[in-house]
C-alpha cells in the first residue's frame, strides 16, 4: 500500500492526532461510495497500521485495496484534511 502525506498534513496532524491514529475507511451510501478519514484512539480489528512521518494511520481492508498513490493532504480554508486519489469518489473529513 502506498500512501503519501503531504508536510502541511503531517504538521497538523502531528498536533491533531495527539497519540491518536488517523482511520481511513472506505464507505457506500446513496451518494456513493468514497473514503472517511477520522482520529480514533486505536485502531480496529482487521485494519492495517502504517506510520507516515510519525503519523499512524489504521486503513480498512477495503480501503487499503484501493489507495495505491493516494495523498493525504491538509486544507487550510475548510481546517480539515482531504484524501486526494484519482479513483476516489469522495474523500470526507469527520472528527
Amino acid at each position: 500500500m502506498n500512501i503519501n502525506i503531504s508536510t502541511e498534513a503531517s504538521e497538523h496532524l502531528d498536533r491533531d492526532a495527539a497519540g491518536r491514529v488517523l482511520r481511513i475507511a472506505f464507505t457506500t451510501g446513496c451518494g456513493g461510495s468514497g473514503y472517511r478519514l477520522s482520529l480514533e484512539d486505536e485502531p480496529r480489528p482487521g485494519d492495517h497500521v502504517i506510520e507516515l512521518s510519525g503519523i499512524r494511520l489504521a486503513v480498512d481492508s477495503m480501503a487499503a485495496s484501493r489507495l495505491d498513490g493516494a495523498t493525504i493532504d491538509y486544507v487550510r480554508e475548510e481546517d480539515g484534511y482531504t484524501l486526494d486519489h484519482p479513483d476516489a469518489v469522495m474523500a470526507i473529513w469527520c472528527e
